[in-house]
């Protein structure tokens, strides 16, 4: 079996991406290469584009002829079945089991992890991965009687694993995955705000916040889901990867000899090998069979071994020698010297030529996998990395911009004007802000880095909506048009055999949850009026359709968590709870809730019941915020100096970015941080440069098409990779850029065989093996008092003087 020409697509890099469908006599391979001009899963957005040429619709007559029993989109048709069977079973025991197995998993590891000092993050393609096997094993296993419960009849193995069952556990699985973003809001309110903060009213909150997202998807599915423009395209990368499990009769085996000999690198064969054996050294011979085992090994194998040799090394940087999760070379050199600890310290500096043996500093929570990012992608994000943070940040900090060099080179926490971190009592009566009280005490002040992510930010997301107004705003339009005469396609169809989810199930859910919401948090006095939370609600319920437009059809979500930390600071200014209930009800339910859609139109594509969409995600997100919740308050009240830096590696950089951003955009104020007399009041001219930053790069790319480099550059992509920076540590970024160069370049280039086969596999076992490696560690080992005190787990040494400001 082979992985999917549309998987390949998504971490290729551009010129090369392999989404094998012709698209009016040419691939879309041709296109890609003649254009350049992919989103951010290397899909070619001209073969996403409706009625182009080298995109949706075939021009030939002949092809389309029979065009309603097919999507009219190209693409949807290269990755989604035209057929379903309705007897394939899809609720089963297997479902249950597995389905509740996984949103347990993904929701322990994620949040368990989050509060890291390097988090990882379980996703889809790994639920996906895991999940083919354990349940092949499960119909294997399972006893196949029938048994009667008052009258019902079912079995706990109806047969062979489904196609059906594999997207059900993954829909409920991912329903927790991205949770951990949200359990930062009640994180701050514990820590910092109310240390007897209860446990109940954070899961009724987290709850109501999660069913308010859901309800949104399902009311808005007629406008984001069901509809053929709306096409989601990475939904088709998860989709075609559930038919290469099963419509593939050789996955998990060896490659067939045929296959074998296609899979080798050319000018590679083995017979050829054993016949000129003779006179060639031992070491030669050796290397070239290792090289036909590993190209032969099948992907469960190889699964397995990554997940083995994982799991055993972490307990290296985790365990035994934690200083080689980063290693400073330059602080090593020169220990006491304060300039070379700012330079090569990996967490608290510039990062250079610091390196790590930690897997987790290569694939983490803040970028993801290297291995499932385009190159292309790769690129841009790490040239705004070079570009801010190794050039243009040293030379304004030590030049003392803004004062900077009297605070620290990196951190993402708030200080006073003479450097001492920010003492909220002291400006605050009541819980709310105090005017008298913050004019007496002092201004706010922000480490340089921490305070150009705002204005970066700013310029991120007016280049996003510039970049999709030039690039995708024709198909958006057309796209919009053709949805009620496109309402229907063979998918549509095919749909209509299950019985729908009614609206007014959504509408009672929404209901339901925005009042739960209001009275909890009112009655667990939280601080916040009324319509403070309506005005959270309406901000997700406003913008949930245009947002989900544009991120369906380009796969782009625009930057909107500023715009409304913006509004809410304006409007609930002094009160700084307001910031954790805007961020749960609006922005972090409107990102939930397009998550909630895509899913929902994989499991439209996939022809999966609605009913049981709906049973298996809200099972799922219901699971997920007790697990996630419970875990997180009980990691509090475990942990000693949870979230400091004492308490390493439990250092929560998320929570406590968060808790910052909460002082500066609501207990003082935008007006007072970035308003005019500030030293920050330049950043909002980010907004503008954000609008005209697009527009030269988009003319360029016309002017000259021709210019391979050119086509491959995206100024959102540059400009979002720095926004992460804090809380991300600085370190990894050239490792996760250095991982997927020699992965998505080199092997992708010279070894494409082995990286179509073992790519995805190898992110899978080596991010699987690092998650069990580590629960286990704390669970057995540091639980119990075992823990080792020696030099080579003090990673506070090696640059010990980084974070002290360069003028004292």
């Amino acid at each position: 079996e082979e992985l999917l020409d549309a998987m390949n697509s998504a971490t290729g890099d551009a010129p090369e991406n392999n989404v094998t469908a012709n698209y009016s006599g040419s691939t879309c391979t041709d296109s890609v290469a003649s254009e350049g001009n992919q989103n951010n899963f290397g899909l070619d957005e001209k073969c996403l584009a409706a009625g182009k040429d080298s995109g949706t619709l075939d021009n030939n007559p002949k092809e389309n002829k029979d065009e309603s029993e097919n999507s009219p989109f190209e693409v949807v048709r290269t990755a989604v079945s035209n057929t379903d069977d309705a007897s394939i079973p899809s609720m089963t025991f297997r479902t249950h089991i597995l389905g509740v197995f996984f949103v347990c998993l993904i929701s322990f590891v994620n949040q368990f992890y989050w509060e890291r000092d390097n988090p990882i993050a379980l996703n889809l393609l790994i639920v996906q991965l895991l999940c083919y096997p354990m349940g092949v094993g499960l119909a294997w296993v399972l006893p196949k009687r029938t048994l009667s419960f008052f009258g019902y009849r079912w079995t706990m193995n109806p047969g062979p694993f489904t196609i059906k069952e594999h997207v059900l556990i993954s829909l409920m699985a991912n329903a927790s995955a991205f949770m951990a973003l949200t359990v930062d809001v009640f994180a701050v309110l514990r820590l910092y705000y109310n240390p007897s903060f209860p446990l109940w009213t954070a899961l009724l909150l987290l709850l109501s916040g999660q069913l308010f997202a859901y309800s949104l998807a399902g009311l808005t599915r007629t406008l984001l889901v069901i509809p053929a423009p709306m096409i989601w395209p990475s939904s088709l990368i998860n989709a075609s990867l559930f038919r290469t499990f099963h419509e593939s009769p050789l996955f998990g085996n060896a490659l067939t000899e045929n296959e074998e000999s296609a899979s080798r690198p050319s000018g590679f064969n083995s017979d050829a090998t054993e016949r000129h054996a003779t006179g060639k050294s031992a070491m030669k011979q050796q290397l070239q069979k290792a090289r036909v085992y590993f190209t032969n090994m099948s992907r469960t194998r190889f699964f397995w071994v990554c997940f083995a040799c994982s799991f055993a090394w972490y307990f290296v940087p985790g365990y035994f020698v934690q200083v080689l999760s980063t290693v400073s070379v330059i602080c090593l050199i020169a220990p006491n010297n304060h300039l070379a600890n700012m330079l090569g310290d990996g967490k608290q500096g510039l990062g250079l030529l610091a390196f790590s043996l930690d897997w987790s500093v290569f694939s983490n929570a803040f970028l993801n996998s290297p291995i499932a990012t385009p190159f292309w992608a790769a690129c841009n994000l790490f040239i705004g990395f070079v570009l801010v943070f190794w050039i243009a940040l040293p030379i304004a900090y030590f030049n003392d911009l803004w004062g900077s060099a009297r605070l620290p080179l990196y951190s993402a926490k708030v200080y006073t004007l003479n450097g001492t971190e920010y003492n909220i009592a002291r400006i605050m009566r009541s819980g709310v802000f105090n005017e008298e009280a913050y004019n007496e005490y002092s201004p706010l002040r922000m480490a340089l880095e921490f305070s150009w992510v705002y204005g970066i930010g700013f310029a991120a997301l007016m280049s996003i909506l510039v970049h999709i107004i030039l690039y995708n705003g024709k198909e958006i339009i057309s796209r919009v048009r053709e949805t009620k005469a496109k309402h229907d396609d063979i998918h549509g169809k095919l749909m209509l055999q299950y019985p729908p989810v009614r609206a007014w199930w959504y509408l009672v859910m929404l209901i339901a949850s925005c009042a739960t919401g209001i009275s909890v948090g009112i009655g667990a006095q939280i601080g916040v009026p009324w319509w403070g939370y309506m005005l959270s609600f309406a901000i997700a319920i406003v913008l949930v359709v245009p947002v989900g437009i544009i991120q369906a059809i380009s796969n782009r979500q625009p930057a909107l968590s500023i715009v409304a930390e913006l509004l809410s600071g304006i409007v609930l200014q002094g009160i700084p709870t307001g910031y954790s209930i805007l961020k749960l009800y609006g922005h972090g339910s409107l990102a939930q809730a397009l998550s909630y859609s895509q899913d929902m139109k994989l499991a439209h594509y996939m022809k999966i019941p609605p009913r049981q969409v709906l049973l298996y995600q809200g099972i799922g997100i219901v699971i997920s915020v007790i697990v996630q919740t419970c875990l997180f308050f009980w990691l509090i009240d475990h942990i000693p100096h949870m979230c400091r830096a004492e308490g390493y590696p439990w250092v929560c950089r998320s929570t406590n970015l968060v808790y910052s951003a909460s002082v500066i955009w609501n207990l003082i104020g935008p007006l007072k941080v970035f308003g005019e007399g500030s030293p920050y009041s330049p950043l909002l001219w980010g907004f503008l440069f954000g609008l005209v930053l697009p527009v030269p790069v988009f003319l360029l790319q016309r002017r000259f098409p021709k210019i391979t480099w050119l086509k491959h550059v995206y100024i959102p992509v540059i400009l979002s990779g720095i926004v992460g920076l804090p809380p991300m540590p600085p370190i990894d970024f050239p490792m996760w850029f250095l991982f997927g160069f020699i992965f998505n370049f080199i092997i992708h280039r010279y070894w494409n065989p082995w990286w179509q086969k073992y790519n995805f596999t190898l992110s899978a076992g080596l991010d699987s093996g690092l998650a069990l490696s580590g629960i286990f560690q704390f669970m057995v080992l540091a639980q119990n008092g075992l823990k080792l005190n020696w030099w080579g787990n003090q990673i506070d040494r090696q640059c010990p003087l980084s974070s002290k400001p360069w003028i004292t």
